[in-house]
């Protein structure tokens, strides 16, 4: 994004959160720290050089952008629950049957007349 207008670049991530939205936020809005960080220095440099009134529209753009990021963000932070606690039934299954699996070899391996 460097060397780029940044109202350009706010209006494009603003229309990916539109997209993101509407696809029940399952959609990326930025890709990275990078392209994060970048943007916020835009959006910083852009407020340095608007005049009071067109600071509040670009204000509120960000706004609306942030309320967009933060719904990604609890939507990815419950998918990631949601795996996580799969993985964890996956392990106690595995463990268990593991376990079953050794007390079966175990019981084999015994003399007939210890059982």
């Amino acid at each position: 994004m460097p060397g780029s207008d940044p109202a350009k670049n706010l209006e494009r991530l603003l229309a990916k959160a539109r997209r993101s939205r509407g696809a029940g936020f399952s959609l990326p809005i930025i890709e990275g720290y990078e392209e994060a960080a970048a943007m916020a220095r835009d959006i910083a440099a852009k407020l340095a050089t608007l005049p009071w009134d067109d600071r509040a529209v670009l204000i509120s753009d960000v706004q609306l952008l942030e309320a967009a990021l933060k719904t990604r963000a609890e939507v990815l932070r419950a998918g990631m629950a949601s795996h996580a606690a799969e993985i964890v039934c996956l392990n106690h299954g595995a463990g268990a049957r593991d376990a079953y699996g050794a007390g079966v070899r175990l019981s084999r391996s015994r003399p007939r007349g210890d059982r």
